[in-house]
């Protein structure tokens, strides 16, 4: 599915191209051997990533956002 341009944001990113292979490298970014990832569901294993980094950082990954002019600025400045 094309997004028309100018109205892709985080909710419109582009589909994984290979969905169980990016559940696969997640699991074991986190520790988890095949055999236990293979007990789980996908839903599970990424609920359980995301359990397991907001453990870890203490809070979860922020998400990108657009850019405010105010970020603009700052960075030229």
């Amino acid at each position: 599915m094309e997004v028309p341009e100018g109205e892709q944001n985080e909710s419109n990113a582009e589909p994984l191209k290979r969905p169980d292979l990016e559940l696969l490298v997640m699991g074991k970014r986190v520790g988890l051997s095949f055999t236990e990832m293979n007990e789980l569901t996908a839903n599970e294993l990424v609920q359980f990533v995301n359990i397991y980094v907001k453990q870890e950082t203490g809070k979860q990954k922020p998400r990108r956002r657009m850019a405010t002019q105010a970020d603009i600025d700052a960075f030229f400045a």
